[in-house]
């Protein structure tokens, strides 16, 4: 699998098919496995996600 990154909160919920808000709201939680980067945006990538769903 290619390894794709999401950056910032509507990339993010696009990828999820979520409604922005609500990605913000679990990112806060510590929900999904992102991290921010250098400029304070999030970033996802689909790997860490799928993976993150395994375990």
């Amino acid at each position: 699998m290619p390894i794709q990154f999401y950056r910032g909160i509507k990339a993010i919920a696009k990828f999820l098919e979520m409604h922005p808000d609500r990605v913000r709201k679990l990112l806060r939680e510590g929900r999904f496995p992102a991290k921010k980067d250098d400029t304070g945006r999030w970033v996802l990538t689909n790997l860490d996600y799928y993976q993150s769903l395994q375990g």
